[in-house]
């Protein structure tokens, strides 16, 4: 990747009040958003517990420069190498949806990785069993979905994406204050995430944390118990939690707890 383009990905941060040798957690958004999913209330939150927390936004999303209308997998990929680069090689990832799957490609052993956080992830084997439980599960969303990968927000209604992302309970109010930031995504990404090529496993050199909700309509819990088993992961399933964990009020706090949780156990 190019380093003009290369410094053109937005890159969010928040910092401990002081200094520490704990590494870095880097987080990476899922399609449709940006790194604005992390910052109101995971960067903080993560810096309070003592650990430097950044959010990268992929080519064309959120702040950061380049076109995503054709972006494609290793796009991507190539994008978080270049804010892992930017950290020095070694953080702990935080990859929720697509950016759990982005998150898996970039298993290299240069980035000297520490840890490794799946977040409602795509499993290693990507979208299409997920895409099956979706059409035969709720086939008025699937078609819905199909609208929104090909046409955009603009084509589907908020209630969509609020099914999609929210829980039932949330409140009206916040899930409209969100949803406006939602954009388009890459026209090629789908083709990529529906059968992407293995990623690789990095067998136990470092910890894994495969965390999703049991009411999540786009990633099933059979695709989370994949994703533990491919990479002999730790699995949390929260019970009545939806696809978004990272934006919805009621479940900030669970997700948070158990990755801190985590990063203590494994003592990164």
């Amino acid at each position: 990747m190019p380093d003009s383009a290369v410094n053109q990905l937005e890159l969010l941060h928040a910092l401990p009040a002081a200094a520490t040798d704990r590494p870095p957690l880097l987080f990476v958004h899922g399609s449709y958003c940006g790194a604005w999913v992390w910052e109101e209330r995971f960067l903080p939150a993560i810096a309070r517990a003592g650990y430097p927390a950044y959010a990268v936004s992929l080519r064309g999303h959120g702040g950061s420069g380049g076109d995503a209308t054709f972006a494609s997998l290793a796009d991507y990929i190539a994008d978080v190498e270049a804010a892992i680069a930017r950290l020095g090689g070694r953080c702990v990832l935080v990859g929720h949806s697509m950016g759990g799957l982005i998150a898996q490609h970039c298993l290299r052993p240069g980035h000297r990785l520490a840890g490794l956080a799946l977040l409602s992830s795509v499993p290693p084997s990507g979208l299409a069993g997920a895409a099956l439980h979706l059409m035969l599960a709720t086939p008025d969303l699937w078609v819905q979905f199909g609208l929104l990968q090909s046409l955009g927000p603009s084509a589907v209604s908020d209630a969509l994406i609020r099914r999609a992302i929210f829980a039932d309970t949330t409140p009206a109010a916040e899930a409209a204050r969100l949803l406006p930031r939602f954009q388009s995504e890459s026209l090629r990404i789908a083709f990529d995430l529906a059968a992407p090529p293995p990623p690789p496993r990095p067998g136990l050199r470092f910890p894994v944390l495969v965390v999703g909700g049991s009411a999540d309509p786009l990633i099933p819990v059979s695709a989370l118990h994949q994703t533990a088993a491919y990479y002999r992961a730790e699995l949390s399933v929260l019970e009545g939690a939806p696809h978004g964990l990272m934006l919805d009020p009621a479940w900030v706090e669970p997700t948070l707890e158990r990755i801190l949780t985590w990063l203590d156990a494994h003592h990164l």
